[in-house]
């Protein structure tokens, strides 16, 4: 689920991401090489995260996105929707296909997705769950980071773990690719945070992305058309990353955060110049 503006999560649904993914992690220990994090945690874990003035929001999810293999299953020692109802997460009846959890009274999703090497969108079994179908979830699972995570899981037990993340350039083309196809605000806003601040530095995430092509990532071909939505500072992309951080502009916005929204446009627009260089 994904909202206009950043100012629409509610922090405390926000807080609850990241125990949500441990406690499912935790609970699908059968599945761990057939599985990476995808999705809105993602820089959670693969960035450095600056605080003080001007320091942009850090991304914000309640979701849990998996990439899984096809073909994953764990024979006769349980299924990956038995593991899940282990763990308190149920099939959703709004929205088929999703798992989902109620905390504290707020609902927490879990989505699967899945590349079959045939079709660029649909819905395939895998073990005994709906995945959704995204090119680029291979190249996710093939050169995912293995990090150490820890913290309080759901039943606020404290888990101490070693998980399977997407690195920065399958994730960069997947943001992008999800960009082309939605523009939502969000993803752009991911996008540009994570190049700003990824932990190998943003020389590194560009040459990753770079290397997308030459591994013949799947998406990569979509992830070049979405540039072409980043390469003005009033182009959608830098327009929407914005919007999405300060929302609507006002009359009553200070001089600050004026100053503020067009520095994100100008580096929403910058990135999309840099990655666009990084494969010319």
């Amino acid at each position: 689920m994904k909202y206009d503006t950043y100012g629409e999560y509610d922090p405390r649904a926000v807080a609850q991401a990241q125990p949500a993914f441990l406690t499912v992690w935790a609970g699908l220990g059968s599945y761990h090489e057939d599985l990476v994090l995808l999705g809105g945690l993602v820089p959670h874990y693969i960035c450095r995260h600056p605080s003080g003035r001007g320091a942009l929001p850090r991304p914000a999810t309640l979701d849990v996105d998996f990439g899984v293999a096809l073909g994953t299953s764990a024979g006769q020692y349980g299924s990956l929707s038995s593991d899940l109802r282990a763990q308190g997460f149920k099939p959703s009846q709004q929205y088929p296909g999703r798992f989902e959890k109620t905390v504290s009274g707020f609902t927490l999703y879990v989505d699967f997705l899945v590349e079959d090497g045939a079709q660029p969108r649909g819905t395939r079994m895998v073990d005994d769950v709906p995945a959704s179908v995204m090119p680029g979830v291979v190249r996710a699972l093939e050169t995912a980071r293995r990090i150490p995570v820890e913290g309080e899981d759901l039943f606020g037990a404290d888990q101490k773990l070693t998980a399977r993340v997407c690195d920065v350039g399958p994730f960069l083309v997947l943001k992008l690719r999800a960009f082309l196809y939605r523009q939502q605000g969000k993803d752009a806003f991911d996008l540009l945070y994570t190049i700003l601040h990824y932990d190998g530095g943003t020389d590194a995430a560009m040459e990753a992305f770079a290397q997308e092509a030459k591994a013949d990532n799947p998406a990569f071909p979509d992830a070049v058309k979405a540039l072409s939505l980043f390469l003005t500072a009033d182009g959608p992309g830098p327009m929407k990353a914005a919007y999405f951080v300060f929302g609507e502009p006002s009359t009553n916005d200070t001089d600050d955060i004026e100053t503020q929204r067009l520095q994100v446009q100008q580096d929403a627009f910058t990135a999309g110049r840099a990655l666009q260089q990084a494969i010319t």
